[in-house]
């Protein structure tokens, strides 16, 4: 009996103070959470969901470690097992904290360098390379928490980063190259760009060592940065996503131009009203005098590249089925007959 009351006398305040920290951790967890959250709607702040899902959670984890550390401290633990139990706790503490940083920075990142659905995936470089210094900075912590000198490992690296860097010239060259094409902003995810080599489709991603296009086949190619950043790229959403396409028409010399305008442009307008393009009004024009029509052109706005094809494919069946209503001609392109003199 003696020995269960000690054991309870012993325990007891340990696990007092265990459950104290904790209550008190969930309340400040709480607080802040919802003070963030009202500052956010309050002022737009685009930084609060970040910390709000960064903190969400860690604060009680933290807690939970600060809790045990502190109960243990006061239970009649031996000394060098709370030792032991210290180095332990300052090690889960660290990391704890490390892995709060690393997701709130990659948070930020993403709140403010996110400007659409189309560039969600634009910070896959800069998360990898935040979470490789914050991860290695925080080990390096851990180790000095543990009682082990990090001199040594510093003096190693350094001496050791030439030879890293020899070995590794490739991924090296890829990796500053992605990040100098991220940083210019020249090419990001949702572009639709083509290479002078020949590929062309939609930038998906730009990681550490490659850039993802998706072609207009739905297939995935895949460039080293260092390739990217060496070649020719003409990027077809800059300055602006949307673009003017033209389609040339000839007519018969005996039509009604001022019939053949007006026929053209309602044709044109109904069908980027059927696509939701509101931006500009079609753009009517003749052009000369060929040797068997009078050439014309219609031009129009589509807000993508890929847009273009099939607007122009739905263009021409609408103008073509049209001018037969209307009775607008499209000549035949001029015979020409050769006639071959057989000599004796």
């Amino acid at each position: 009996m003696n020995t269960d009351i000690n054991f309870v006398k012993d325990w007891l305040p340990p696990l007092v103070i265990f459950a104290g920290v904790i209550l008190v951790g969930i309340i400040i967890q709480r607080l802040i959470i919802v003070s963030i959250h009202k500052q956010s709607v309050k002022h737009s702040w685009k930084a609060g969901p970040a910390i709000i899902r960064s903190l969400r959670g860690m604060i009680v984890l933290i807690s939970i470690l600060v809790g045990t550390y502190l109960g243990l401290r006061d239970s009649p633990l031996p000394p060098s097992t709370l030792q032991i139990v210290e180095k332990l706790h300052n090690a889960l503490v660290i990391f704890l904290i490390t892995f709060v940083t690393a997701r709130l920075l990659t948070g930020l990142l993403r709140a403010y360098i996110h400007r659409g659905e189309d560039t969600r995936s634009s910070i896959s470089l800069f998360n990898t390379i935040i979470n490789i210094i914050v991860y290695c900075l925080g080990g390096l912590v851990i180790l000095q928490a543990m009682g082990i000198s990090i001199t040594p490992i510093i003096t190693a690296l350094g001496i050791g980063g030439l030879a890293v860097a020899l070995a590794l010239q490739d991924t090296l060259s890829n990796l500053f190259a992605g990040i100098q094409i991220t940083l210019t902003r020249n090419i990001k995810p949702g572009d639709y760009v083509s290479l002078s080599s020949g590929e062309e489709g939609t930038v998906r991603d730009i990681t550490w060592r490659n850039t993802m296009l998706l072609t207009q086949s739905n297939n995935v190619v895949i460039i080293p940065n260092s390739k990217l950043s060496s070649t020719i790229v003409t990027n077809y959403s800059l300055p602006e996503a949307s673009l003017s396409i033209s389609l040339t028409i000839g007519i018969s010399y005996d039509s009604d131009l001022e019939k053949v305008e007006r026929v053209t442009l309602d044709v044109a307008k109904l069908l980027l009203k059927e696509f939701g393009i509101n931006e500009g009004d079609p753009t009517f024009r003749y052009k000369e005098f060929s040797n068997a029509a009078i050439t014309c052109s219609i031009s129009i706005t589509v807000q993508q590249l890929m847009q273009q094809y099939v607007i122009r494919h739905t263009l021409i069946k609408r103008l073509y089925k049209r001018y037969k209503e209307e009775g607008i001609v499209i000549p035949f392109p001029p015979v020409n007959t050769v006639y071959l003199k057989k000599e004796n």
